[in-house]
């Protein structure tokens, strides 16, 4: 099975149109059903994006992560991660240039999938720490 990635950069102000504008542009590259798990952004839970999702409810599924949960989204590890290394009080003078240095920082973890590990043990550790 091949593995398919899809993002975009954006300049402006992340919105639930916007959002809805990626997800098209995806939905005419692949005809293969889709999990979303998202988090509780204001432009993942807004009526356009339900409406949005209702009428695409054949191909998406969306599973929504509780409202202030980062602990059960590991993902958050990575970007915090990437930010850490890659942006953090950082200037970048292009959204290109920003756009490359991310995508070097992601090539690091796609090239050690152990560093990949250890961060989901983070997320692991937070877990249990959240069950005792």
């Amino acid at each position: 099975m091949s593995k398919v990635q899809y993002y975009q950069t954006h300049t402006g102000k992340f919105s639930s149109a916007s959002y809805q504008d990626f997800l098209r542009q995806v939905l005419t590259q692949t005809t293969q059903p889709w999990f979303i798990i998202q988090d509780g952004a204001s432009y993942h839970t807004s009526k356009a994006r339900q409406e949005f999702f209702a009428a695409h409810n054949d191909r998406i599924t969306v599973y929504q992560l509780p409202r202030y949960s980062p602990q059960f989204n590991p993902i958050e590890f990575l970007w915090r991660n990437v930010k850490k290394h890659a942006t953090h009080l950082r200037y970048f003078p292009t959204c290109e240039a920003l756009t490359t240095k991310v995508d070097s920082k992601l090539q690091y973890f796609a090239d050690l999938p152990q560093a990949i590990k250890a961060l989901m043990g983070q997320y692991c550790e937070t877990l249990g720490a959240m069950a005792a």
